[in-house]
């Protein structure tokens, strides 16, 4: 889990938060001034999760679809006001995703300014996660409902309560609701998902039920909660929203970067270069950002590699990109190794360009501005980033 920032994005991983045993973290969980961040999917947090003590800690849930969403949503205004002043306790399945959730927050506290300006007093994960919390409170403790598991068992309470949940189950039992009839439920069965957002729905048993036999079907206005609160009622719409926040957060960091010395990709900025290029044999670790008097923002690159590039690579390799057209043989489509490609900005361009000649997929890359001629459409439709995932998914709408 990266919290899609890996590589040289990603938060240093030994830098955590305080790991805390579950009777340590039980304790902390009643305590004042004290925030808790549940760091898993909200469908996982719909079913079951910690309730603290009414005296002690808020509980805080992201209401994130994917791992993804949480450095957007750490980056909120209203998530920064609810972390002032307080100590934050974050808590997931196995503690793997809260190794990376909280060594982002404490790498925020100490290079953002308005992050360290907040007062929190501390950064601190459960041990183990929920699955050692039961080990140590078979009854519970403080949480509620199930634990969702991504295993053929879809869900378990904690162990003290498993066996007395089956003979007795009833609803007051269940926390979350089905999406179809708004009964309480709290099983995610069959491979049904929603249909605008993709994740699992929770649907109960007479519904699933009316659904396959075909007595009442379940169209495509049953979504998740999350769908129903924010208005999404489409892939395209969810799929927009995901990426007008991604690419703001992204932007806030590049300007974070340089105002640091580096780029997004981790380099040292140095000075202008005359012909803005670096030798990748003999690169010290510098990037020097090439002049750009036209604010040139087209760039052609070649010399890739072209068995093993791909979008990911170059987006991640060069920050700021937003389109690409990728050159290929008009007869056979093979990739020849270069492409033309839109960066963001001008001074995006500019530090591409001061990239030249660093080593991708082991090879030199080259890149040169390349201003449009005005002949063509520059540039091109179908060349934004993303965009044959987008296709693909609009096939399957």
């Amino acid at each position: 889990v990266n919290y899609g920032l890996g590589g040289s994005k990603a938060p240093p991983i030994g830098k955590t938060g305080v790991h805390l045993e579950p009777e340590d973290y039980h304790t902390k969980m009643g305590e004042k001034d004290t925030v808790i961040i549940d760091v898993r999917n909200h469908y996982e947090a719909n079913i079951g999760k910690f309730i603290p003590p009414k005296e002690g800690a808020q509980y805080i849930d992201p209401s994130m679809r994917k791992s993804t969403e949480f450095p957007v949503w750490l980056d909120k205004p209203e998530t920064k006001e609810m972390l002032k002043g307080k100590q934050v306790l974050m808590y997931c399945t196995g503690g793997v995703r809260c190794e990376r959730a909280s060594a982002l927050l404490r790498h925020k506290i100490e290079t953002e300014d308005d992050v360290s300006n907040l007062g929190i007093k501390g950064v601190y994960q459960l041990q183990g996660g929920i699955d050692k919390y039961f080990k140590h409170f078979p009854n519970g403790g403080n949480w509620a409902g199930k634990n969702y598991v991504f295993d053929k068992r879809f869900a378990h309470a904690p162990p003290g309560k498993e066996g007395k949940e089956r003979a007795h189950e009833t609803e007051e039992l269940y926390m979350g609701t089905c999406e179809a009839c708004n009964k309480k439920w709290d099983k995610y069965r069959g491979k049904r998902r929603c249909p605008t957002c993709g994740v699992p729905s929770l649907i109960c048993y007479d519904c699933f039920k009316a659904d396959q036999d075909g007595t009442r079907k379940l169209g495509r206005e049953i979504r998740c909660d999350l769908c129903i609160r924010e208005g999404i009622t489409s892939k395209r719409q969810i799929r927009e929203k995901e990426q007008r926040e991604l690419n703001a957060y992204e932007r806030k960091l590049q300007e974070k970067d340089r105002k640091l010395g580096f780029t997004t990709s981790g380099h040292k900025v140095g000075e202008f270069l005359d012909d803005g290029g670096l030798d990748g044999a003999n690169y010290t670790g510098e990037v020097k950002p090439a002049s750009n008097p036209e604010g040139i923002t087209r760039l052609f690159l070649k010399n890739m590699c072209n068995r093993n590039m791909d979008e990911a690579t170059l987006v991640n390799f060069i920050p700021g990109i937003t389109h690409i057209q990728w050159l290929t043989d008009w007869q056979t489509g093979k990739f020849l190794g270069s492409a033309f490609v839109e960066m963001a900005t001008p001074e995006d361009a500019a530090y591409a360009v001061g990239m030249n000649g660093l080593y991708v997929l082991n090879r030199p890359i080259k890149i040169k501005y390349q201003k449009s001629d005005g002949k063509d459409v520059w540039p091109p439709k179908g060349s934004e980033i993303g965009q044959e995932q987008q296709q693909a998914e609009d096939e399957q709408e």
